[in-house]
C-alpha cells in the first residue's frame, strides 16, 4: 500500500476509492502525447487494469511532448515502448498493448468489457468512430483533443461527440502544439477521469484552454 500512500493521505480520498480504481478496466486508444500523459497518470495513481492501443512508430518530432520516448526508440513500434515504460513505473498493473488501428469494422468488438474508453488520438475520424461506437454500446467515453494553443476534454455518458461538434469538425485543419499544452490538458483530463470513476466528477461537460489568452472555461452539455 506504500506505493499509493500519498493518494490515501488526501482527506478526499480512501482505500475504498482505491480499490474502485483497481477494479475498472480501463482503454486508452492512442499513445502519442496526450496518450502518454494520461497513461501515466492513470497507473501511477490507482488503475492497474489498462489497455493501450497504437499503431504508429516513434519518431524523432514525436519527443517534444511525448514522455516516455527517447531517442533511441526511434523506429520502434510505440505501443510496445508505452508499455514497457508503464510498467517501470507500476509493476502491479497489467497493461495489455494492441498494436491496430481502430476503424468502423473492429471497434465495436474492440470496446466491449471496459468501463471508459479514452480518446487520445490526434484525427477526428477515429475519434467519431470511438465515439459512436461507445454511444451504441453505453460506455463512457472521455474525448481529449489538443490542437495548436487550445485543447478540450469531456466525459461522454448520456451525450456523444456529433451532439457538440458534428461532422464538419474534420474539416478544420491541425496546427502545431507544444508539450506542456499538451502536457495541461492531459494531465486535468487524467484527474476528470480518476474523479469520475471514483463518483466525484460529473458528466457531459466540456472543458476548455485557451493557452494563448490564458483562459479555462467549461459548458455543460
Amino acid at each position: 500500500m506504500s506505493r499509493y500512500i500519498r493518494l490515501l493521505q488526501l482527506s478526499t480520498f480512501s482505500e475504498e476509492k482505491l480499490h474502485i480504481l483497481q477494479s475498472k478496466k480501463v482503454l486508452l486508444v492512442g499513445v502519442g502525447g496526450v496518450g502518454q500523459y494520461v497513461a501515466t497518470s492513470l497507473v501511477t495513481n490507482g488503475v492497474t487494469q489498462l489497455t493501450i492501443v497504437d499503431f504508429d512508430k516513434v519518431e524523432l518530432s514525436n519527443l517534444n511532448r511525448q514522455i516516455l520516448l527517447n531517442e533511441d526508440d526511434i523506429g520502434k513500434k510505440k505501443v510496445e515502448v508505452v508499455k514497457k515504460e508503464l510498467e517501470k513505473k507500476n509493476s502491479t498493473a497489467e497493461i495489455k498493448a494492441l498494436e491496430m488501428k481502430v476503424t468502423k469494422e473492429n471497434v465495436d468488438q474492440l470496446v466491449q468489457g471496459y468501463d471508459v474508453v479514452i480518446d487520445a488520438v490526434d484525427n477526428w475520424e477515429t475519434k467519431l468512430v470511438l465515439g459512436e461506437s461507445c454511444a451504441r454500446h453505453k460506455i463512457p467515453f472521455l474525448h481529449i483533443g489538443v490542437d495548436g494553443n487550445r485543447g478540450q476534454y469531456c466525459l461522454f455518458e448520456t451525450k456523444s461527440l456529433l451532439d457538440v461538434f458534428g461532422l464538419d469538425i474534420k474539416k478544420e485543419p491541425r496546427d502545431g502544439v507544444t508539450g506542456p499544452m499538451v502536457g495541461v490538458i492531459a494531465s486535468m483530463a487524467a484527474l476528470h477521469l480518476l474523479k469520475y470513476l471514483v463518483g466525484d466528477s460529473p458528466s457531459d461537460t466540456l472543458y476548455y484552454f485557451d493557452s494563448q489568452n490564458e483562459k479555462f472555461g467549461s459548458t455543460k452539455i
